[in-house]
């Protein structure tokens, strides 16, 4: 069943309870159930979109993060054939530019599962 149908008597009604009392019982929790279904799939689809966007935040810090250090990498290659003794240096200050980068993404993917 799909969704919640109207609630009809039955064909041998209870002697013991009023028809109308029955009626306005099962009418107040099938209210009763509707809402809470309606509020549970509200916490589900909000806990949804505040997923979405936490892994929206990490993956643009991810994705940008990724194009700096091919900027880096790319610019510590060019220096290095233009000045070889150099290189060295070159490739240590790339190397701890890499890794603040990482520790950067690092700390947003922390602060966004906070």
């Amino acid at each position: 069943m799909s969704s919640i149908e109207p609630y009809t008597q039955p064909l041998l009604p209870s002697r013991s309870i009023p028809r109308g009392r029955l009626s306005r019982q099962t009418a107040r929790d099938l209210a009763t159930i509707n809402y809470s279904t309606e509020i549970s799939t509200a916490r589900v689809s909000a806990a949804g979109e505040i997923q979405q966007a936490r892994i929206d935040a990490v993956a643009r810090a991810g994705a940008y993060a990724m194009q700096q250090v091919a900027l880096v990498s790319q610019m510590q290659q060019q220096l290095a054939l233009a000045a070889p003794a150099a290189s060295g240096d070159l490739d240590f200050i790339k190397t701890m530019t890499v890794v603040g980068i990482g520790q950067i993404v690092a700390d947003t993917s922390r602060a966004v599962n906070r």
